[in-house]
């Protein structure tokens, strides 16, 4: 729970809550002017890859089909949406506010929370059902903007490292021909991509390591 101090501040973006990865890019929705962007890992080199209306809050990427989720805050429905912004699905989730989104990586179930419910949580599935709910006392007075599950519940893509370069101070980046396992779940190898050019961290703790990485398999 230490604060570390990183602010990432940007100019073209107004108030925005929550947020998800795909493991080598970061998304977020302008929750004041509407539209979803995409940033490298470290919150740099914004671009909006989408427009969406005002007062959406809640958005969490799905990585069996390269797609997100994405959620109202005025209102009820929750979308699924392509990389353009083309809407896939959209179900009505019964309440508003909703506070964060997540997408359960274990079972590909949907996790919702809202303002005028605090400390109570909703699953859904992909196409709606309502699951269930879990109430936490220690959070019914916390709200709970963004939330996300850490990636799991299946294999993932592993490359090989083609090109490694040290930044910011790192001095212990992995080598050439070391593996690297991406934060990409897959079946079969054909759902990787190809290559991977990415910033980790940096394994002693200081800076980060740009690597370049490819020959993937899906274990």
């Amino acid at each position: 729970g230490d604060d570390l101090g990183d602010r990432y501040p940007h100019s073209d973006v107004g108030s925005t809550w929550d947020g998800t990865t795909d493991g080598e890019n970061n998304y977020l929705l302008d929750f004041t002017n509407g539209g979803v962007w995409k940033f490298d890992r470290d919150w740099a080199n914004g671009a909006k890859i989408f427009d969406t209306p005002v007062n959406y809050l809640g958005i969490t990427f799905d990585p069996t089909d390269d797609t997100l989720w994405i959620s109202q805050w005025s209102g009820t429905m929750i979308e699924h949406r392509d990389m353009d912004g083309n809407v896939l699905s959209r179900f009505d989730a019964g309440f508003r506010s909703i506070s964060c989104l997540a997408l359960d990586h274990a079972d590909g179930t949907l996790w919702v929370g809202s303002q005028g419910s605090m400390g109570t949580f909703t699953q859904f599935d992909k196409d709606g059902t309502k699951l269930g709910s879990v109430t936490y006392g220690a959070l019914a007075d916390q709200n709970t903007l963004g939330g996300e599950f850490a990636f799991g519940g299946g294999r993932r893509c592993n490359y090989k490292i083609a090109k490694s370069k040290a930044k910011r101070g790192c001095e212990t980046c992995p080598s050439k021909g070391e593996g690297y396992e991406s934060q990409t779940i897959c079946k079969e190898v054909e759902e990787c991509r190809k290559k991977v050019k990415t910033k980790i961290n940096c394994p002693d703790g200081q800076g980060v390591c740009r690597i370049k990485a490819k020959k993937p398999k899906c274990e």
